[in-house]
Formats: C-alpha cells, sequence, structure tokens
C-alpha cells in the first residue's frame, strides 16, 4: 500500500542501513507492524519490533530494555495502544538526534488509499505553519464551534507549536497523520465551555454517541456533564491519574488533514480537517509550565478559532 511507503518515505526519510523501531503491544494491529517492517526492510534498513506491555496511562513509561533500543536506533515509530511519546524515554531518543512518529492505536484501514497517511504532508505543512505563525504572534484566544463550545485566554508569548507530519530531521518529533497547530494558553486565564462531540481520545472507544460539556475557569477543568457513559470515559481516566494538575488547560490546537474523519482511531480523530482540541493535564511540550503525569486530548467537531478578534480558521478554511 503506498501509505507505507509515503509514511516511511516522506514522513521518517528511512535511509539504507538504519535501525528503526517499531513499539508495540498486544494491542497493536499486525499488519500494520508487518507492512511497516516489510517497508523498512525494502528500504535496506533494519526493522526491530519492540514488544512492550500495554501502557496503562497516556505518556506511560517502557521498560528500560526497550527505552534502550529507542535511545540507541536511527528512529522509532510508536504503534502501542496508547500514546507515550511524551514520555521521558521518548525525549530522551529524540534528545540524542533519534527520529520519532508518534502514531499510537493506528489500523490498516488508517494506511487506506486515499486516506490520512496517503496526503501530501509537505503541502498540509504550509497551512499548518501558516497558523502555528499567527499562535506566535497572538495574545488571546477564542475557540467556539457549531456544537456550542466558547472558550477564550491568554497565549501571550507562548510559541506557536505545528506537527505537520514529518520527522526527517535529527531528533525530530512528529504524529501521523495529525497535522496540526496550537499552543499551551496561559495558566489561569482560559475559561469558558467545551462541548466534545468528537470524541475522547485513547479514553474508551469512540466517537461518542452524544456530546460532553467540560466547564472551565481559571484555567482548570471545574465541572463535566453529559451522558453517563461518556463522562464517566473523562472521569475514569482523571481518576487513574491521581493527579491534581490534570484539571489544567494545557493545550487548544486546530488540525488540517482532509484525508481524515471522525472515526475509531483516535489519531485519525484528531487529525480531522475542520475539528479542534483542548487537552488538559501536561503543558510542557506545548510551551507550558504545568508537568502533569499524562496529556489527555478532547474532540470537538465544526470548530472556528480566533486570534487576538481575528478568525484564522473556521470549519477547516482558512481566511
Amino acid at each position: 500500500m503506498t501509505a507505507f511507503g509515503n509514511v516511511l518515505d516522506q514522513c521518517l526519510a528511512v535511509a539504507a542501513g538504519e535501525e528503526v523501531v517499531l513499539l508495540a503491544d498486544d494491542g497493536t494491529d499486525p499488519d500494520v507492524v508487518a507492512g511497516l517492517s516489510q517497508g523498512i526492510l525494502e528500504r535496506d534498513a533494519i526493522p526491530l519490533v519492540a514488544r512492550m506491555p500495554r501502557p496503562k496511562l497516556p505518556g506511560a513509561e517502557p521498560p528500560s530494555a526497550v527505552a534502550a533500543m529507542m535511545l540507541h536506533a536511527a528512529a522509532t515509530i510508536e504503534l502501542t495502544s496508547l500514546f507515550i511519546g511524551s514520555s521521558a524515554a521518548r525525549r530522551a531518543a529524540t534528545d540524542r538526534g533519534a527520529r520519532y512518529l508518534a502514531m499510537p492505536g493506528v489500523r490498516l484501514d488508517t494506511f487506506r488509499p486515499a486516506g490520512p497517511l496517503d496526503v501530501d504532508f509537505e503541502r498540509l505543512r504550509i497551512d499548518a505553519e501558516h497558523v502555528g505563525a499567527a499562535w506566535d504572534r497572538a495574545r488571546e484566544f477564542r475557540l467556539t464551534s457549531r456544537g456550542g463550545t466558547d472558550l477564550r485566554g491568554s497565549a501571550e508569548d507562548r510559541p506557536g507549536r505545528v506537527l505537520h507530519g514529518m520527522a526527517r530531521a535529527p531528533g525530530a518529533y512528529m504524529a501521523p497523520p495529525d497535522v496540526e497547530a496550537g499552543t499551551a494558553p496561559v495558566e489561569g486565564t482560559a475559561a469558558g465551555v467545551v462541548v466534545v462531540d468528537a470524541d475522547l481520545l485513547f479514553m474508551g472507544e469512540g466517537p461518542l454517541d452524544e456530546p460532553v460539556v467540560l466547564y472551565v475557569a481559571g484555567g482548570r477543568l471545574t465541572g463535566v456533564e453529559g451522558p453517563e457513559r461518556g463522562r464517566s470515559r473523562l472521569l475514569s481516566m482523571l481518576d487513574r491519574c491521581q493527579d491534581d494538575q490534570m484539571a489544567n488547560i494545557a493545550e487548544v490546537s486546530v488540525a488540517f488533514n482532509p484525508a481524515g474523519t471522525v472515526c475509531a482511531v483516535p489519531m485519525e480523530t484528531e487529525s480531522s480537517r475542520g475539528t479542534a482540541h483542548i487537552a488538559l493535564g501536561n503543558s510542557i511540550a506545548y510551551g507550558g509550565r504545568v508537568n502533569a503525569i499524562a496529556h489527555l486530548d478532547c474532540v470537538m467537531r465544526d470548530a472556528v478559532l480566533e486570534l487576538d478578534g481575528h478568525v484564522v480558521m473556521a470549519e477547516g478554511t482558512l481566511p
């Protein structure tokens, strides 16, 4: 399938002789491991499949032997059931120069022709960097959606963070099929309501049947409403984290992948153009200051982002 080649060439630039670690657990799609392994071999590189226990929380640390493989390999592709790209092991590997693709939970269908991994990431990068530059300049943001989201806060002196899908330079970290631009709001400033009507990523099976409503004040989650089935997905994950800092509003981002859909694969849902997401918890990688135990993304459909009173993206369209 051409999408496997697109990931290995456009997203990771695998070269002959390189060792590439494929992180897997018992929930990883074996067809994805097989497809990537074959593609790596066809490029005269060396696939190293590292199997680990299923992570208990997003951002969990891999076993020390797996972390050592990541540290010394040229590149790693994360295919675990839960996202672990915020782990210390990943940061150590990329700090040492390894390239890293965070692709947790992807399935063989994610690699379908004309799907979210069979796109021109270079072209999508242009839009993402345009909005990322607007975040760089912004002092205030407002995020709204058709579903009822209305969240405001400060982004002053916070850098725009762009994920464009291509980790080709030493130490680069990306998360295809996700292409997004966002930042960490200034702590204590976010306020309003967030209507999560797409999915709560890596917090049970999605998409959501009915919206979950988050109330925000003083930069923190203050209340959750909605049907028990959806609401409990978020509350049970927060309970498992056992970290008061998880109430922090850690990120606000918009997505750019036109081939992404809201579906059962979290990374594809997060990538879908027209959606936006906020995150709870850890904001360190987004320019923030909160080092919580995890980073939990909450996705809404049909979103509009305004920066300093100007619309920069409206339901997937740039002005």
